[in-house]
C-alpha cells in the first residue's frame, strides 16, 4: 500500500512571480508585435517558447511528490523519480535552509537540483522541495535530500513507522 505525502504549500514572494509572468508576457509581446512590414508576427519560434515556458511553469510544481510505498520512499518531479529503500536512509527534521543553486531547476514552488544548505551538518543539498525552509532532510550513502511535506512530524512518524531512523 502507498501513501501519497502533501507537499507544503509554496513559498514564494509576490514580486517573484511577477517576475517570472512578466518575463513570459514580455516574450509572448515580442513574439505578436510587428517590428517590420517584412516580417509580420507572430514569430513562431519565439511564440513556441512562450508556450513551452507557460507549461513549464504551471506543470513543474504540480509533479512534485513524496511517496511512501511499502519498502522505499519516492521522490517524484518534472524529470524522473529517485527511490529511496526504508533501509538505506536516516531522516530528521531541519533547520537549515537552501542557499545557492549549484545545478537545477528554481521556481516559485518548485525547487529541484543541487544548492548549497545551512546552518545544518551538512552543507550540500539535493532538494526536492516546495520552499527553501523548514523542511526535513533524508539521508542515504553520503547524498542529503532535502523535502518539504506539509506536515514534517508526521511524515518523520511515518518513515519511523517504516523503520527508518530519524533522529532529532
Amino acid at each position: 500500500m502507498s501513501e501519497v505525502v502533501p507537499v507544503a504549500r509554496a513559498e514564494s514572494s509576490p514580486a517573484l512571480r511577477l517576475l517570472m509572468w512578466g518575463a513570459l508576457l514580455v516574450l509572448l509581446a515580442a513574439a505578436l508585435v510587428p517590428v517590420s512590414w517584412e516580417e509580420p508576427p507572430p514569430r513562431w519560434p519565439l511564440l513556441a517558447l512562450a508556450a513551452g515556458l507557460a507549461v513549464w511553469f504551471q506543470l513543474a510544481p504540480r509533479r512534485l511528490a513524496y511517496t511512501l510505498e511499502s519498502n522505499a520512499l519516492i521522490i517524484t518531479r518534472l524529470t524522473g523519480r529517485t527511490v529511496l529503500p526504508y533501509t538505506q536512509i536516516t531522516a530528521r527534521r531541519s533547520a537549515g535552509r537552501l542557499g545557492i543553486r549549484t545545478f537545477g531547476t528554481g521556481l516559485p514552488g518548485y525547487l529541484t537540483g543541487h544548492f548549497t544548505f545551512g546552518p545544518d551538518t551538512v552543507s550540500r543539498v539535493q532538494a526536492a522541495a516546495s520552499r527553501s525552509a523548514e523542511g526535513v532532510v533524508v539521508e542515504r550513502g553520503g547524498t542529503a535530500f532535502f523535502l518539504t511535506p506539509a506536515d514534517p512530524d508526521a511524515f518523520l512518524r511515518s518513515l519511523a513507522e517504516r523503520g527508518v531512523t530519524v533522529t532529532a
